[in-house]
């Protein structure tokens, strides 16, 4: 996926925390198993190609579940997961981003949402 959001390997290798070449073996790999070829590489942008697109539908299916499931996982072990959003009148807002701040900091894995 991060090829296709990102246009192209090494775009993809920089935003993800992998290095080009295994990325590119991953992909080959991952075309033998179908025999297709999912991107067209012929341009300075990687393109998806017939297969490709008809692929992607499954592959979004494939990482939602995958984070599903490590969500339900991380609920049975008491873990928290989602965001909240809070609305707030503009007199209140240092109390309820220390207030928010402390609640974030205080879970497992929680965490402050960045100032601004």
């Amino acid at each position: 996926m991060a090829v296709v959001t990102h246009g192209g390997f090494t775009a993809a290798a920089r935003a993800e925390p992998i290095v080009q070449s295994p990325l590119s073996t991953s992909v080959r790999n991952l075309e033998r198993e179908p025999g297709a070829e999912l991107f067209d590489r012929s341009g300075r942008r990687v393109i998806l190609t017939e297969a490709g697109r008809a692929l992607l539908p499954s592959a979004r299916s494939v990482l939602a579940g995958t984070q599903a499931a490590r969500d339900a996982v991380a609920a049975l072990s008491g873990l928290v997961t989602g965001r909240v959003r809070i609305g707030r009148l503009a007199g209140d807002a240092p109390r309820v981003a220390r207030d928010a701040g402390r609640a974030a900091a205080g879970r497992p894995g929680g965490r402050r949402p960045p100032a601004g």
